[in-house]
């Protein structure tokens, strides 16, 4: 028995030592182990395109860690040669019109639609022809002869008053019927002093004649920005059109793969009904824009105001970028050019001196008027014996503060009379009340024309900034809408092959062509966009003209 327990023991005993070798042992190599792993490296965090299965949600969504920020100077994608170019001009081509849909049942032609026919227009065509026919500006123009007019009519204040009077008058006495007279008389009235009244009505008809001027200079730069516009408008409604018709194409195209693949045995009805799907989809809006292209064209004969049974077509091939300013434009120059060029801003700084010269014009009753007159008179009487041609002295009165067409009193049988003289007078209308009442309301006016002005100039010059901001805005989007076609071009054939070959989905071709057409649509409004950017700014610093619209001369900076 004692030799069986001393058996077990030693057992245990040699067991227990074993254990503690083996533990010995591995924590030596465990060590060893944490060691290599504490000098090895963090593992890299995986994103979320490429993540290996064995990632963990650590190495999916890292913590973020302070570095430096995303560099824009390090772009995502730089068009070069050949892209470039196609990112900054698109060609208009021509549009068959088997690839329209019929409107009206079939009764109104493509493109022409209800119009009588069609006309190519050019730019410089459209903005000559608008100089000499808009509506706007021939409104502006007989509002600026108006002005004009009543300007020439106060310089006719300082020439002499001329009244030439004819009377018949009969006076009854107490020895029986009087003798009837014939007076002709004729006065030359020359004011000399009229409190100033004259003098700045002249000067306040000559600004308001000025502002009415810049007035109709403004008018000229809208509606020539106006016509930049719905021309460009045009070009835009015929670069969708031939967008709509490529999407059409390009339907039909994968309801015809989507069949082959049927007919194959590797498709579904499912794939060829979404592609049908799709396919009414964009002949919708081909229709729509077939319609959005004459309603563009009715818009431009509206403001050219010509016959609006003529629909317009653009007479340029291609649509790109326009050059109307250099590369090197400053925002401070162009302050300066707006402050000096901008008709608004001259407009309102006369109608302030208007202003200004209404306070002499209504202070001008509360001086005396002193004035010079002259009348010849000629008498003539009738009597009872015939002698009808018998001619005497006569008296002439002129009424001081007249007009020199007041009563004129006669004396005597008949005559011929000269009568010189002057008039000084001195009328205050409610002791002055009234007068002073008008001036105090016209030196108010000319405080809100002066106020009118000051507004009127921090508008021009935020309309400056804000439409260079836009200007540089639009022309860095152009490169980016580039961009986007470039790569939902290649996206769109990937997709494409992947269905061909069994690689992808219906669903990844249809997403493909929409984002196609969107970059498509994208990129022509982006052109248009920066296109007329630069004419707002053109306008904006009062720099536009047939000239510079068209580059065919750069702004005077």
């Amino acid at each position: 028995m004692n030799l069986v327990l001393k058996l077990d023991l030693k057992l245990k005993w040699k067991l227990i030592q074993r254990g503690l070798f083996a533990l010995v042992l591995l924590v030596t190599s465990c060590r060893q182990v944490l060691a290599q792993v504490s000098s090895e490296p963090p593992l890299a965090p995986f994103g979320l395109t490429n993540p290996p299965g064995s990632a963990s949600l650590d190495q999916l969504y890292p913590e973020p860690k302070g570095g430096l920020p995303f560099s824009s100077s390090t772009p995502d994608m730089v068009l070069t040669g050949a892209e470039l170019d196609q990112a900054r001009s698109i060609s208009l081509g021509q549009i068959n019109m088997s690839e329209l849909l019929p409107i009206g049942r079939g009764k109104l032609p493509p493109i022409k639609l209800e119009a009588a026919y069609n006309e190519q227009l050019s730019l410089k065509q459209a903005l000559l022809y608008a100089l000499g026919n808009n509506l706007p500006i021939r409104i502006s123009q007989a509002g600026y002869d108006a002005q004009r007019y009543q300007f020439l009519g106060s310089l006719g204040n300082f020439l002499p008053d001329f009244t030439l009077t004819y009377r018949g008058q009969r006076t009854d006495t107490q020895k029986g019927t009087g003798t009837p007279f014939f007076t002709n008389s004729a006065t030359i009235r020359y004011p000399l002093f009229q409190g100033g009244g004259v003098l700045f009505n002249s000067l306040a008809s000559m600004n308001r004649a000025k502002a009415g001027k810049n007035a109709y200079h403004a008018s000229i730069n809208d509606t020539m920005f106006s016509v930049y516009q719905k021309y460009n408008d045009l070009l835009l409604a015929h670069l969708l059109l031939r967008i709509r018709v490529k999407s059409v194409e390009l339907s039909r195209a994968q309801v015809a793969l989507n069949q082959q693949l049927k007919d194959a045995g590797v498709g579904t009805n499912f794939a060829i009904y979404q592609s049908r799907t799709q396919l009414a989809l964009d002949k919708q809006a081909l229709l729509q824009q077939q319609v959005a292209l004459r309603q563009a064209a009715l818009q431009l004969a509206l403001l050219l105001n010509t016959n609006i049974a003529i629909n317009f077509l653009p007479e340029e091939e291609r649509v790109s970028e326009a050059k109307l300013f250099s590369s090197q434009i400053d925002v401070n120059k162009l302050e300066i050019a707006a402050a000096k060029y901008r008709p608004e801003l001259k407009q309102f700084e006369f109608l302030r001196r208007a202003a200004d010269r209404n306070i002499q014009v209504a202070a001008a009753p509360l001086y005396p008027t002193f004035q010079f007159f002259t009348t010849k008179t000629v008498t003539k009487s009738g009597g009872s014996g015939g002698n009808n041609n018998n001619l005497s002295g006569s008296t002439v009165i002129i009424p001081t503060g007249g007009n020199g067409g007041g009563s004129i009193g006669i004396s005597g049988g008949g005559g011929r009379s000269f009568s010189p003289g002057f008039d000084l007078s001195w009328n205050l209308n409610g002791f002055g009340v009234v007068d002073a009442g008008n001036t105090m309301a016209a030196r108010a006016s000319a405080r809100q024309a002066m106020l009118q002005s000051n507004q009127q100039i921090i508008t021009v010059l935020q309309q400056v900034r804000s439409s260079y901001l836009n200007m540089l805005t639009a022309e860095a989007q152009v490169d980016v809408a580039g961009e986007a076609v470039v790569s939902a071009t290649e996206q769109l054939r990937l997709a494409n092959l992947r269905l061909r070959y069994g690689q992808g989905i219906n669903l990844e071709l249809i997403q493909a062509q929409r984002e196609y057409i969107n970059s498509l649509t994208l990129q022509a409004q982006a052109i248009i966009a920066y296109n007329v950017s630069q004419a707002q700014l053109l306008r904006d610093t009062g720099l536009i003209s047939v000239a510079t619209l068209t580059a065919e001369a750069r702004p005077n900076l």
